[in-house]
């Protein structure tokens, strides 16, 4: 079935038929309107995307591009809960209203360049931080519009979506101060990475509001993953209950701090107490479950899909293209409050 079988079945012009699928329905008849849709349904008639797209100069692909670096090529970051947990948001969001996702992870700014070039999307949404500069010249003059997560600089045009980082550790340590614990360990590999670089930050500035003092080995530079918790969480354990709390800045990396430290002897939250960051499902099926900082991923993903969505149909940037997500500790059993 084509385009001119379905246009004399209908009795009217091909043209007729082409506004009809695609939606250019102000100079067609509701009558005309229907009798051409039950036309298609009964036939089971496909529009040809490629070709439909390429006249109303549109791709309807969105792509997600996760930037890395290179010595983490190897690594599956669609096992990284959080990763996962935006990507599905996003891409409901997407097709819900009429678009494709395109996932793609890229170590080089070439290879960025040459996707643009292969794939004629109508917006790119990058997923990680630009913590190494890699989107810098890219961003000063992007082909579409874009969104850039959880980064520290703002370019004119560029929806810039990310929590309230320094807050967000702030709470969580002043909740471990609140519960009587001043021996706080805070984990995360944070040098040269601006996002868990303000995350510190918000960590020491709750010690020195509550005049604790900073203790530079109580600071674990391990990696924010599980593998890196396990390895923050053995450490921990052989400091012998100097460290009775731990601030984490992710919940796969809470939930390898309380494995290790449970390999190194300790009881969870009896001898450690530990927050995560996130609040993703996750922290609903550890034992115990955890305690985390939420920083509304769902909000955060749907706020930045629709600003990206809303640009592309407007085909000018908004006036505000920055969004500073707010962030709560959500309780559950992972803390417990000591007698000094």
């Amino acid at each position: 079935m084509t385009l001119k079988d379905i246009a004399e079945k209908a009795g009217v012009s091909m043209m007729t038929v082409s506004n009809v699928i695609n939606g250019k329905n102000n100079r067609v008849s509701a009558k005309t309107i229907e009798r051409v849709n039950r036309i298609i349904e009964e036939c089971g008639y496909v529009p040809n995307l490629s070709a439909r797209n390429l006249s109303n100069r549109t791709s309807k692909i969105i792509g997600i591009v996760i930037s890395i670096r290179e010595e983490e090529d190897n690594e599956n970051y669609f096992e990284n809960p959080y990763i996962s947990t935006m990507i599905g948001i996003i891409e409901k969001e997407l097709r819900e209203n009429g678009y494709y996702t395109m996932v793609r992870s890229v170590t080089r700014k070439d290879e960025l360049m040459q996707l643009l070039k292969n794939w004629n999307a109508d917006g790119i949404i990058f997923l990680y931080q630009d913590q190494d500069g890699f989107l810098k010249d890219f961003l000063k003059d992007p082909p579409c519009p874009v969104v850039i997560f959880d980064n520290s600089c703002d370019y004119p045009g560029v929806i810039n979506v990310r929590s309230d980082d320094r807050k967000g550790l702030y709470l969580s340590t002043r909740y471990m101060i609140n519960h009587g614990h001043t021996g706080i360990a805070f984990v995360a590999e944070y040098e040269g990475n601006t996002l868990l670089t303000r995350r510190l930050e918000g960590y020491a500035e709750a010690l020195k509001e509550c005049g604790i003092p900073l203790r530079k080995e109580f600071i674990f530079t391990c990696p924010v993953t599980y593998e890196g918790g396990i390895a923050a969480g053995r450490k921990i354990a052989s400091f012998r209950g100097k460290i009775t709390a731990a601030v984490t800045t992710a919940d796969i990396c809470a939930a390898g701090v309380i494995e290790g430290a449970r390999l190194g002897g300790l009881r969870i939250p009896a001898d450690l107490s530990v927050i995560g960051y996130d609040d993703l499902r996750l922290c609903q099926y550890l034992t115990p479950k955890l305690t985390s900082v939420s920083q509304n991923v769902k909000e955060k993903a749907l706020v930045a899909t629709r600003m990206l969505l809303e640009q592309i149909r407007r085909g000018s940037p908004a006036e505000v293209t920055s969004v500073l997500m707010d962030v709560e500790v959500v309780e559950r059993q992972s803390v417990i409050s000591i007698v000094s």
